[in-house]
């Protein structure tokens, strides 16, 4: 788990408390990970189709998918809870 989940707790009982809160809902975020999964691979079919090469802003449109594919990134490894 990343220590960005309890670095905003100063006392060590409430940052071990959360940390089995977050822990405890290992279910929900396993869930919340096939989700992004989805969408993740949504965006890897919209780029293998020709018609995204018709677009003359076509630089501007990878650059977008690209900062969406970092976020998705950036999300599922804070979710991942397991090292």
């Amino acid at each position: 788990m990343l220590s960005a989940w309890t670095q905003h707790l100063k006392d060590p009982k409430a940052k071990q408390e959360f940390e089995n809160y977050v822990k405890g809902s290992k279910q929900l975020l396993n869930r919340l990970n096939d989700i992004l999964d989805g969408i993740e691979k949504d965006l890897d079919r919209s780029e293998t189709k020709i018609e995204a090469f018709d677009n003359p802003n076509w630089a501007y449109l990878q650059a977008y998918k690209n900062g969406q594919r970092s976020a998705l990134e950036k999300t599922k490894t804070l979710i991942s809870i397991d090292p």
